[in-house]
């Protein structure tokens, strides 16, 4: 497999507003140092110290781009009410990991989401599709968080990645 620029992807795979908001999104990567890495035909990630924080996937035959941001029950509980809301309306009910899902196996399940006990939540349960101006930003935020999460050491490479502080007091 020959790797690829996201960017090219991108401007093949989507159009329009599609399109803009995603090269906009690149472009905020880029100057925040995040560089997407093609991992397979289909799917780019970001890491940060050897940590996912984020995946994208092209779907070809939909001209849709997914965005997955890796979310943990600490690092949500910083985010606006704006962005709690756009971030539960992505959220993918009955389902740990969308299409990655080992079901009460998975290392990403979270005790909590916002706060609040969820059964089906998942670091991977939240992915945006197509994603608009708004879920864009909300997107940055989680990014963000989860960079300075691992960054400052409370998420490390080795640890489950729905380690929290809390579980260890």
């Amino acid at each position: 497999m020959s790797k690829r620029i996201i960017e090219d992807v991108i401007k093949e795979a989507l159009t329009g507003d599609y399109k803009k908001n995603a090269l906009d999104l690149m472009a905020w990567l880029r100057k925040n140092k995040f560089n997407p890495l093609q991992s397979s035909k289909t799917t780019w990630k970001i890491s940060a110290k050897s940590c996912v924080v984020c995946y994208f996937r092209f779907d070809f035959n939909e001209n849709a781009i997914t965005i997955q941001p890796i979310i943990g029950e600490y690092e949500c509980n910083y985010l606006s009410d704006e962005m709690k809301d756009i971030t539960l309306t992505n959220k993918v009910h009955g389902r740990y990991c969308g299409e990655r899902c080992h079901g009460s196996q998975c290392s990403y399940m979270l005790k909590t989401l916002f706060g609040e006990k969820n059964s089906d939540a998942c670091g991977q349960s939240v992915i945006f599709t197509n994603p608009n101006t708004n879920e864009n930003e909300c997107i940055k935020e989680l990014i963000m968080m989860r960079k300075n999460v691992i960054q400052n050491g409370t998420l490390m490479p080795m640890l489950p990645k729905n380690f929290s502080l809390h579980d260890y007091k």
